[in-house]
């Protein structure tokens, strides 16, 4: 059945995309681009399901091109052909409209020829019949709220030259807190392609045990340096905030770079830390809104030093440079760092005494230009003795540089990465996530 629907939504798009194709005059152009999926969203509220939905939509946003002039619209499409098309094609009036009064583009981006592709990947997902207790029963008695998410995604590419990407995957995810009855609470995730019943147990086992300890009295922590572990969720907010622009060649250009100081070599992080674009994880499609397909993998610090910036078409054009075919934000969508030595049996004795940090939050920059961020610890962070956890504490901010915690504070990484899905879903599902170790940091600095 799956197979069925992804053919289906394919085949659609492509009498859509042929239809408007067609219709072009020798001067205009066109790239659509597509983003679908059939979707189960399950809320859960004190351990009982409160909501739950099917969700079936996509959207295909046109960017129209006339005389090297360009702009762009998205509009809904239902699966309807005739329907789809009364929109489409007034899209496309509205947009030959808007061209008429536009200025042309000096660094427009025309489309191309080029190879096309076809990617899917299927999953197995837990039955629907049996959800509710397949994700409640391993919970009790403990209080439980989360949303469970899972289904197909779709995503595609095509231009009026002849070009047609596609891109299929099949997941899941359940992002859950577990409560304490003064309403202190421990987060995690559960997420992958192959939901497997022993591993959600066990993720629950252990949000269990540390939500026992969360009911001791909070230690509060006076600012100064600390050792500190940054469990991967932690350590993955540090990166995310770290793309945002780090590693953009047209931020590094336009002065928007944390790592400017690293790309003129007057800093280096740890050599230890690796990080890479990697395709393999089979998470996001490599092909871009130009159609341009990534290779799949793309070394950006290696050993520490900046390997390589994330560059597309558009800025490759305006700086005489050569894309890599990165999206147009120029952000990493797949993500992974190289593990280390680390041992999970060994983080507590190796952290010996210092902070546990599961999460964090409210991250942003203090001082972009020199790779300062703040932001706050939140759920179940730990005070931890002699390779012990003692107690919680109290929420703390910290204020660190990007090149103390990738570079002079890191001692040593994990031996297992941790994938940490992307799971945002305001207007749709979000495709792509990072794959991450936990980090061993010293001198860690917490200011409030």
């Amino acid at each position: 059945m799956n197979h069925d629907v992804r053919q289906q939504q394919k085949e659609e798009l492509k009498a859509l995309g042929k239809a408007l194709f067609h219709d072009l005059k020798a001067h205009e152009s066109m790239t659509l681009t597509y983003s679908g999926e059939k979707s189960l969203f399950i809320r859960i509220n004190q351990t009982k399901v409160c909501q739950a939905s099917h969700i079936d939509q996509g959207f295909v946003s046109m960017d129209f091109i006339s005389h090297n002039c360009h702009t762009e619209t998205t509009f809904s499409i239902t699966g309807q052909l005739t329907e789809d098309l009364k929109r489409a094609w007034e899209a496309l009036g509205n947009c030959r409209n808007e061209c008429k009064t536009l200025p042309e583009d000096p660094y427009i981006v025309l489309p191309e020829e080029g190879e096309s592709s076809d990617e899917n990947h299927y999953g197995k997902l837990a039955p629907e019949d049996k959800l509710a207790d397949i994700l409640l029963k391993p919970a009790e008695p403990c209080d439980l709220a989360g949303l469970y998410a899972a289904g197909i995604l779709m995503r595609a590419s095509m231009n009026s030259k002849g070009q047609f990407h596609w891109f299929s995957t099949e997941n899941f995810y359940f992002d859950y807190s577990l409560y304490t009855s003064s309403q202190k609470a421990i987060k995690a995730t559960y997420a992958g392609s192959e939901w497997d019943d022993e591993k959600y147990t066990a993720s629950l086992q252990e949000a269990k045990r540390r939500l026992e300890i969360l009911e001791q009295h909070p230690r509060k922590l006076t600012p100064g340096k600390y050792r500190v572990y940054l469990a991967p969720p932690a350590a993955a907010e540090f990166l995310n905030l770290l793309t945002w622009s780090g590693l953009s060649e047209q931020s590094l250009r336009q002065g928007q770079s944390p790592l400017k100081k690293l790309s003129e070599g007057e800093m280096k992080l740890s050599p230890l830390f690796s990080l890479d674009e990697d395709f393999h994880l089979g998470l996001i499609p490599r092909f871009n809104e130009f159609g341009e397909i990534s290779p799949l993998k793309i070394s950006l610090i290696k050993e520490g030093e900046l390997a390589s910036l994330l560059v597309n078409k558009r800025t490759a054009q305006e700086y005489s440079l050569t894309s890599n075919a990165a999206n147009i934000s120029e952000t990493p969508r797949s993500v992974k760092v190289q593990p280390g030595n680390l041992k999970e049996s060994s983080i507590l004795s190796r952290l010996g005494t210092g902070v546990y940090i599961s999460n964090l939050h409210y991250l942003n920059w203090s001082d972009l230009q020199n790779g300062r961020a703040t932001g706050m610890t939140r759920y179940g962070c730990f005070w931890v003795e002699e390779g012990k956890i003692v107690s919680p504490i109290q929420d703390m901010r910290f204020d660190e540089t990007l090149y103390n915690v990738f570079g002079d504070c890191l001692e040593d990484l994990g031996e297992k990465a941790e994938l940490i899905p992307h799971i945002f879903s305001y207007g749709e599902q979000s495709l792509g996530g990072t794959s991450v170790p936990g980090m061993l940091l010293n001198n860690f600095t917490f200011t409030l």
